[in-house]
């Protein structure tokens, strides 16, 4: 009995440290439970960022995936392009060439024809002396003929006349006066055809100076000594210009004359002025038959004339020495009127 008490009693001292060491363990797999289970969590935890992580490279795999499809696309592209420029260079190279040979041939023409413009020049400037020489040869040889066609007539009548007074014993007053008259008028159309030559050959200075245009006009009204038959009539007018009095009144004198051969002496001149601001407008009005319409574009050309005698100079020379000074001239019909356009202040 004793001995089984105190096997018992050893057995419920060993019992009770087994239990106490139960206890302890069972504490202690408890705490290695909960560790497990913070590791397990933290496992969890650290497993699902690595999702979120492996995700995320995923998407970045596949955003390089894609870029790389990209640029390798864009890489053959560029490849494509870098082929397309190479065969444009060559191309570009081969034309750099044929545009080289050509920019040599087409110097070696630029040095033919400006060889062969300078030949062209020379012949041209040859030509063109020639030609003028010519043309000035034509101009004297047609002056010629018509001042030897014009001086002929009055020649011939100061011829006669001298004739027939050398032929008479006595000459009534009244015959010489007829005679001298004639001679008179024959020694001017002498001197008014010789005049009109000199004076278009040569190109004198203006002598300006300011006067009124109805005293010249008057004054070359009685210089040209017209016929009775002719009415006259020059408008009033107080505009003053500033010309060469002489030039301009040989002006005035010729387009006068003009007009009364164009009336055979008998109708009426009318001399209108108009003072038009800075200019003067003179215009000579006749009622003769008019100018013929194919020689209106050229009746102030130098030798051209409608009429049987005279240079052809007369309405050259005033278109010239109206220029001259400045101013123009113009010729109409309906009624036939010689319009001329001055400064008043040259």
């Amino acid at each position: 009995m004793s001995d089984q008490a105190s096997y018992f009693e050893k057995f419920s001292g060993f019992t009770g440290k087994t239990i106490s060491e139960l206890d302890l363990a069972k504490i202690e797999v408890e705490e290695r439970g909960n560790q497990l289970q913070e590791l397990a969590n933290q496992s969890n935890a650290r497993f699902n960022e690595v999702m979120k992580m492996n995700l995320g490279l995923k998407e970045k795999i596949e955003f390089l995936q894609d870029l790389t499809t990209n640029l390798s696309i864009q890489n053959e592209e560029l490849e494509k392009r870098n082929q397309e420029l190479e065969r444009q260079k060559k191309e570009n190279s081969q034309l750099s060439l044929d545009l080289k040979r050509n920019l040599e041939k087409v110097v070696l023409k630029e040095k033919e024809l400006e060889l062969r413009r300078d030949q062209l020049e020379r012949q041209v400037n040859e030509k063109t002396d020639e030609l003028i020489k010519s043309q000035k040869l034509a101009i004297i040889g047609e002056l010629a003929s018509r001042m030897a066609h014009d001086l002929k007539n009055p020649l011939s009548t100061i011829k006669n006349v001298i004739e027939v007074m050398e032929n008479k014993q006595k000459i009534r007053l009244e015959e010489k006066i007829i005679y001298y008259g004639k001679l008179h008028r024959a020694i001017e159309r002498i001197s008014h055809q010789v005049d009109d030559v000199l004076e278009y050959g040569r190109s004198t200075q203006l002598s300006l100076q300011t006067c009124q245009i109805t005293q010249l006009i008057n004054q070359s009204i009685l210089d040209g000594n017209f016929s009775n038959d002719i009415k006259i009539n020059v408008e009033r007018s107080e505009v003053k210009i500033n010309v060469d009095t002489v030039k301009m009144e040989a002006v005035f004198t010729n387009l006068l004359v003009n007009a009364a051969q164009a009336i055979n002496n008998k109708g009426i001149i009318n001399v209108r002025i108009l003072d038009n601001g800075a200019n003067t407008i003179i215009a000579f009005e006749d009622s003769g038959p008019g100018i013929p319409q194919d020689a209106l574009s050229k009746i102030f050309e130098p030798l051209f004339t409608t009429k049987q005698t005279g240079t052809g100079l007369g309405l050259s020379i005033c278109r010239k020495i109206i220029e001259q000074h400045g101013g123009s001239i113009v010729a109409k019909n309906n009624p036939t009127t010689f319009i001329i356009r001055l400064p008043k202040n040259f």
